[in-house]
C-alpha cells in the first residue's frame, strides 16, 4: 500500500506572498496544526505552523513593523519540514510520524503539494489490515519463526474451507517466533481450534 492510496484531500493552502494578517485569519478557520505554503507554480515551499502564527502575532502586536511594508507568509513560514511523496510506502510514513511524534505529514508529487497523511488515516489502515470490519473469527496465534511455518498455517486454514480477510504479523522476542493476527471467514471455530492443535500451533486468542 502506498501513501497515495490513503492520503486525504489537500484542503486549504496558502500562497507564500499572502499577507500574514490574511493567513492568520485563514489559519483560525482550520483544525490542522499547520497549513501548506506554495509558490506561484504550486510547489510546496514551506509550512505555516501555529508556532509561526504566534510569532507573527507577537511581531504585529509589538508595532515594530513598517505599515507600508506588509509582512508576508514567506517571512514566517517553516522551510525545513518532513514530508512524504505519493509513492512512499504507507509503513514508511507511519515510521516517520512515530519517530518524530507528528500527527500528520504533507504529501508531494513531483514537488507539488497534493495531499495529507494523518494518524487517523493510519488507524483506518490498521483496521483494514486486520479486517476489523469483516465478519468471521479473529484469530491470534504464535508460531515458530521458520521458513514455511506461516505458509503451512495459511494452507491449513484454506484446507478447512476458511478465507483470510486480514492478516498482520510481528516477530516476538529475539525473533524466535511470530505472532500472527488474522480475520478468518467461512470456518467453524471449534473445527479450526482442533486443526490448529493438530498443527501444533499455539492459539493466543480466538473469538
Amino acid at each position: 500500500m502506498l501513501v497515495r492510496e490513503r492520503m486525504i484531500s489537500p484542503g486549504k493552502r496558502l500562497s507564500a506572498n499572502l499577507p500574514i494578517t490574511s493567513a492568520i485569519g485563514e489559519f483560525e478557520k482550520v483544525s490542522s496544526s499547520w497549513l501548506p505554503v506554495v509558490d506561484q507554480g504550486g510547489s510546496l515551499v514551506g509550512l505555516l505552523t501555529w508556532s509561526d502564527v504566534r510569532k507573527a502575532q507577537s511581531v504585529l502586536a509589538s508595532g515594530k513593523q513598517e505599515p507600508e511594508s506588509e509582512m508576508m507568509v514567506q517571512d514566517f513560514m517553516t522551510t525545513k519540514f518532513l514530508f512524504v511523496t505519493e509513492k512512499t510506502p504507507i509503513e514508511e510514513a507511519v515510521r516517520i510520524m512515530i519517530d518524530y511524534d507528528i500527527p500528520e505529514l504533507p504529501v508531494v508529487k513531483d514537488g507539488y503539494f497534493c495531499g495529507i497523511i494523518t494518524d487517523k488515516t493510519m488507524l483506518r489502515v490498521l483496521m483494514e489490515i486486520t479486517g476489523a470490519r469483516r465478519q468471521g473469527l479473529r484469530l491470534m496465534v504464535k508460531i515458530e519463526n521458520k521458513n514455511g511455518k506461516l505458509l503451512e498455517l495459511l494452507q491449513m486454514i484454506s484446507n478447512q474451507g476458511g478465507s483470510i480477510e486480514g492478516l498482520c504479523t510481528y516477530c516476538g522476542q529475539e525473533n524466535e517466533y511470530i505472532i500472527a493476527t488474522m480475520r478468518v471467514e467461512d470456518v467453524d471455530k471449534y473445527s479450526l481450534k482442533q486443526a490448529l492443535r493438530n498443527l501444533n500451533v499455539e492459539v493466543v486468542d480466538i473469538r
